[in-house]
């Protein structure tokens, strides 16, 4: 049964925001009891295939950029990532993503892109600058056209958004980095890929000519040191 309804699910028979039949129903198409129908619903839910609302029934979920965060996380955590690692790593990913926007972007995402950029601006706590500021860099992702990139970037978002608490939490950082967000979206919308790229590889590695001896400590150590002090 479960293996039935995820190759539904994935070859697209079965839709996002779709409501599946309920357990009786599913029991009864697959001859099998309630308690088997649970079991398989939460396994499909626990993978984000589904959500499951309590009175309302299971739907199908769309899938969502950051659906490998979870599992990258666990990995990464325990590998200890450090800064200097997801530096590099959005090297490649982020000034290849940059590149493409500029490319690829349509005046609707230069016009999101500028609409994050004011709240960014205007963000008062450390929490929603780097919520803004993740969400800004992940409509780059979004904005080049690559579906490859937006998965990539949404699996380490959990890592970047701990770099930004690093990095919006220390004034020089923030005054250096944050300008450049504005050189960014000015490249992509005059189609220049090289500025685009420049200013956004510029921008990263901030953090290893910055953050002194943080950037070779595991980023999960480094971010719950800073939430304790912050909180």
């Amino acid at each position: 049964m479960s293996k039935d309804l995820e190759m539904q699910l994935v070859s697209g028979v079965l839709q996002p925001g779709q409501k599946l039949p309920s357990e009786r129903e599913l029991g009864m198409s697959y001859r099998v009891s309630r308690t088997v129908v649970r079991e398989a619903l939460s396994g499909l839910a626990e993978r984000g295939f589904i959500a499951i609302y309590p009175g309302r029934g299971s739907f199908v979920r769309a899938p969502q950029a950051t659906d490998l965060s979870q599992p990258v996380v666990r990995i990464a955590t325990n590998a200890g990532v450090t800064s200097r690692n997801l530096v590099q790593a959005r090297e490649l990913i982020e000034c290849a993503a940059a590149r493409g926007a500029a490319l690829k972007a349509n005046p609707d995402d230069i016009h999101h892109l500028r609409e994050l950029l004011e709240l960014h601006t205007s963000a008062t706590t450390l929490a929603s600058r780097v919520r803004t500021d993740l969400e800004f860099h992940q409509r780059i992702a979004d904005s080049s056209g690559n579906p490859v990139l937006t998965l990539m970037f949404g699996a380490m978002s959990t890592f970047v958004a701990d770099l930004m608490y690093r990095s919006h939490s220390d004034s020089i950082v923030r005054e250096i980095g944050d300008p450049l967000h504005e050189e960014i979206v000015d490249c992509i919308e005059a189609h220049d890929p090289d500025g685009a790229e420049s200013a956004m590889r510029r921008h990263v590695v901030l953090a290893l000519e910055l953050f002194g001896d943080d950037v070779d400590r595991p980023l999960s150590e480094v971010a719950r040191e800073l939430m304790v002090r912050t909180y």
